[in-house]
């Protein structure tokens, strides 16, 4: 599909062959409708609770003669999918907590799940954890903005017990630049608190896109210290700090 940005494009490369995905939160459909042509699946779900915009979604399936390829369906997250009829999801688009609350009665129901959350990247890395195995996290710069795509596998039983752990409590530190940091199986006991709010994985592969991300917060945060000096802004300018060290 021609003309994508850089996020749903990253989103479709990153983005497994299964047999279906359902593309919750899927606007116009440009997403369900790139992942079919990428060979990504054989049978997609476009869900959406805005009417309008599932409408507009309808349009572009019929347009591309994938009516019988791409279920196009209203309904407010997954209800408007029936138990066991799809396990592998894709939202975005979307802040992180109400991904947590669409995710948190059903996540066992699915294999795969890539997320593109908004906000509060933290807490979703932390929900996540105890249930599927981030294998992907990385970071898209498009039109001056920068999002955080993550793909997350379904945990066998036994990681599951072994890594369950309470999401708020605090971890000790640990750098992602050791050699073992960058392994999908991560103990959450040595997840630092800056691992988990900018990911592990993107901090040890050094991700080119994550630091311009930190340089440019932490020019910001600086500037909003000088005219307000809070101990709420010195916080996240002290995080920001703490994840560019990690770039050597």
């Amino acid at each position: 599909m021609k003309g994508l940005g850089a996020r749903i494009q990253t989103m479709v490369n990153l983005y497994p062959v299964v047999d279906s995905i359902a593309d919750i939160g899927c606007d116009h459909g440009y997403t369900a409708i790139a992942l079919f042509e990428a060979g990504k699946a054989e049978k997609l779900f476009a869900c959406d609770i805005g009417k309008e915009p599932l409408e507009m979604a309808k349009k572009n399936v019929r347009f591309k003669g994938l009516e019988d390829k791409i279920s196009c369906r209203l309904g407010n997250g997954l209800e408007a999918l029936e138990k066991g009829e799809c396990k592998h999801l894709l939202l975005s688009g979307m802040g992180g907590m109400l991904m947590i609350q669409i995710l948190e009665k059903r996540i066992e129901e699915f294999e795969t799940i890539l997320l593109s959350p908004q906000s509060d990247y933290e807490k979703v890395r932390r929900f996540l954890y105890p249930y599927m195995e981030l294998v992907e996290d990385c970071y898209v710069k498009e039109k001056n903005k920068f999002y955080r795509i993550l793909l997350a596998k379904k945990r066998r039983n036994s990681d599951r017990e072994k890594n369950t752990l309470d999401t708020e409590a605090k971890v000790p530190e640990l750098k992602a630049t050791n050699s073992d940091a960058g392994e999908n199986n991560l103990d959450s006991s040595v997840i630092s608190k800056v691992e988990w709010e900018f990911g592990w994985l993107p901090l040890a592969k050094k991700d080119p896109v994550l630091k311009e991300l930190l340089e440019d917060e932490e020019r910001h945060l600086e500037e909003m210290l000088l005219k307000n000096p809070q101990k709420v802004i010195a916080e996240k300018l002290e995080r920001v700090k703490e994840g560019l060290g990690y770039f050597g």
